[in-house]
């Protein structure tokens, strides 16, 4: 096609909006270093359905939303795709843009500028673990953090830096790029393919990092963090970066130190999917704000824009006294926009009269009508709008 830009993908999975779909720059998809595959087999076995069988894309260091699974249409177009998720799911939209400005001036979504596409230059600690504690008496004279990072668009990593002191002095770790292996491999037979990586220069995996830490020093800190630099030299940001989704946030990686008589006591700032725990829902539980620059929390002597303050109230999002069983059929009745039923944590509301005025607009409910929401809801739409989407509760 003359003038073609655009590789539009459409999968087999029918969602509320349509079938799943998006697009990447055609000069991506022919550019062998950027490593774009059509896969339909793993490790010499056909792909499960879980990982796309038949058919999938693989697109190396971009976000997973881009690696259409079940694929069953290839479009070669002008311009970028017009499907619905790829309009309105994996953007980020500037921070001036707020909830209601978002649902209520769509030409926000159109603009393809805000598309995520290359994965952000990122990098965590895994040891100490969570919870992990430390005996301080008779311990080795140092401990090693470890830990991994990943560099977006096939860029390598450079350069891991560990802080004990808030950013004020770093060190540098050593980093281990495991990837490099299958390079000095050279050409080889696997799996019945041939592995051909030594002339490729671009990092499509995590690499690991270490760096051994006096426990004297341990003792002496509050907090440990990470950031990384890729060779680009697009760096790890200090802060969060807010907007409406909340997508790609990739600020340093902290995790905090309680001193408990001779023990020291680690927490990451989360814990993987909804499981409960982690240092930022202390401090949310703990009224602070997780933006104020002192993560949430007043530093000693320093004054803190927003400073802790009394422990925030805990919103109830059903109503006393109605109790009734929904079956599964007549939840499914309800999946238009006429009346838009879902759930969350068992609990099925009904949305109808949010769909006008809702700061999500109010496809987001139409979206999630006759299923089972509580991911989204709890990943997402909690943290951005705390308040229930309806006030109709009925016990499932």
């Amino acid at each position: 096609m003359r003038g073609a830009r655009y590789l539009c993908m459409e999968g087999a999975d029918k969602l509320p909006n349509g079938y799943y779909g998006t697009s990447i720059k055609l000069n991506w998809a022919m550019d062998p270093n950027r490593g774009v595959m059509l896969a339909h087999g793993m490790n010499g076995e056909m792909l499960s359905p879980d990982h796309g069988k038949p058919l999938r894309v693989i697109i190396p260091g971009q976000i997973g939303g881009r690696s259409v699974k079940w694929l069953k249409k290839l479009i070669v177009t002008r311009e970028p795709s017009d499907n619905w998720y790829h309009i309105y799911d994996n953007r980020v939209l500037p921070t001036t843009v707020s909830p209601e400005e978002s649902a209520n001036n769509s030409a926000w979504w159109m603009d393809e500028r805000y598309a995520i596409y290359d994965l952000s230059s990122n990098s965590a600690i895994a040891y100490p673990a969570h919870e992990e504690q430390l005996c301080t008496v008779g311990a080795p004279e140092n401990y090693r953090v470890k830990g991994y990072a990943y560099g977006g668009g096939g860029r390598r990593i450079t350069r891991v830096e560990v802080t004990l002191d808030k950013g004020k002095s770093w060190r540098l770790a050593k980093i281990d790029y495991a990837e490099d292996r299958y390079r000095e491999a050279g050409q080889q037979m696997l799996h019945g393919g041939k592995l051909d990586m030594e002339w490729r220069e671009n990092c499509f995996c995590w690499c690991f990092w270490n760096l051994d830490i006096a426990i004297s020093e341990l003792k002496d800190t509050k907090d440990i963090f990470v950031r990384c630099m890729d060779e680009s030299m697009n760096i790890q940001p200090r802060d969060m970066y807010w907007s409406v989704l909340g997508m790609m946030n990739n600020p340093w990686y902290r995790i905090t130190i309680s001193h408990e008589n001779d023990y020291l006591r680690f927490e990451h700032p989360t814990q993987p999917a909804l499981m409960p725990g982690g240092w930022m829902e202390r401090v949310k539980k703990a009224g602070g704000n997780l933006t104020n620059g002192y993560w949430g929390e007043q530093i000693g002597g320093e004054e803190a824009p927003e400073p802790v303050t009394e422990a925030a109230k805990e919103i109830k999002m059903t109503k006393d006294g109605l109790v009734k069983t929904i079956t599964i059929d007549e939840l499914r009745k309800h999946d238009k926009e006429d009346a838009p039923w879902f759930v969350v944590n068992g609990e099925v509301y009904d949305g109808t009269k949010f769909l006008e005025g809702h700061p999500g607009g109010a496809s987001s409910i139409v979206a999630a009508a006759g299923l089972d929401s509580t991911d989204e809801f709890m990943a997402i739409r909690k943290s951005a709008f705390p308040g229930p989407s309806a006030t109709t509760h009925i016990s499932s």
